[in-house]
């Protein structure tokens, strides 16, 4: 849709919802379009969820009122650390200020919606996410073409039946009909996305895949507590606002106490501000840590040592 025709739809809509009756004809040189445009606008408004009513022969009115739950998947979306960041904003002004309660009415009606983000900087992406809502209303198989997967460093395509979308749209948690297990696959990876005109064939096999407070996702829930100092607790709300309803504060530290769906994302982290976290009680995660150094730690001495004989080999030519 062009900037002309979203103009003219916004348009119609503050028309349609105002108190004034337009008629088609007053509609048509209100718009500067069509007879045919206007009504294809008031279809299109239907299709999207927004209830429509006819006064008289020539009169349409848009139900601003209506209890009826408006689709705004092509319109905004709001992920799930967004929305919880704006309850806690709207949450510190007076409970009586109507800007505040204004505000959480429509962040309540749009955080309900099932919404998908068109706003995004990669074009190729974008195109795929657009696909793949597609295939998920559709409940449509789908071919990721070109897939390039981390763990076996290979470049392949995959047949997939995509079920959701994680926080951000980053990644799309889909069933793989090869494997059959329900993977979650980086969007970024997926070169191109082509539809099928083939349904689910294995619904009933899809598993409900959940992601942490450190967007990793997967079946378990691996307990960790982390003792940290005002600086480290600053940096986890910055970088994982979700983190936030997990912490409390203890004798001048700050204790994060969940769980986790992978080691992979709070490992990250702790190694990233060791020096100001504590882990508490963890097994598993220091077990990862461990291992993650002593694992690295064996290719840096390796590379080190390496990069030692060149440096003698050059100073003695």
């Amino acid at each position: 849709m062009d900037h002309g025709r979203i103009v003219r739809l916004l348009k119609l809509m503050e028309l349609l919802s105002s108190n004034v009756d337009y008629t088609i004809p007053e509609l048509m040189d209100r718009l500067e379009t069509s007879r045919r445009s206007v009504f294809r606008y008031i279809d299109s408004l239907k299709v999207a969820g927004f209830t429509m009513k006819k006064k008289g022969t020539s009169v349409h009115k848009l139900l601003t009122n209506s209890c009826h739950k408006i689709d705004l998947s092509q319109l905004i979306h709001l992920s799930d650390e967004e929305a919880y960041l704006l309850h806690n904003l709207i949450g510190a002004l007076t409970s009586d200020c109507q800007v505040a309660i204004n505000l959480e009415k429509k962040l309540t009606a749009l955080f309900d919606a099932t919404s998908v983000t068109e706003i995004i900087g990669n074009k190729v992406a974008g195109e795929n996410i657009m696909r793949l809502r597609q295939a998920i209303d559709e409940k449509k198989q789908v071919t990721l073409v070109g897939y390039e997967s981390g763990n076996t460093m290979s470049i392949s395509d995959r047949l997939v039946e995509p079920i959701k979308f994680s926080t951000n749209y980053t990644d799309v948690y889909a069933y793989e009909v090869a494997t059959g297990i329900t993977k979650v696959f980086k969007i970024s990876r997926i070169s191109q996305v082509e539809v099928s005109l083939t349904d689910w064939q294995h619904e009933d096999k899809h598993v409900k895949i959940e992601t942490d407070c450190f967007r990793m996702a997967g079946k378990e829930d691996i307990p960790v507590t982390l003792k940290m100092t005002l600086k480290a607790k600053n940096l986890l709300i910055e970088e994982y606002p979700l983190s936030q309803k997990y912490l409390s504060c203890q004798n001048g530290n700050w204790i994060l106490n969940t769980t986790v769906k992978d080691l992979a994302g709070v490992g990250r982290f702790y190694l990233g501000l060791s020096d100001q976290i504590k882990i508490v009680d963890s097994p598993e995660l220091v077990g990862y840590v461990s291992n993650h150094i002593r694992r690295n730690l064996s290719v840096f001495l390796t590379n080190s040592c390496q990069n030692t004989t060149k440096v003698f080999e050059i100073w003695n030519k």
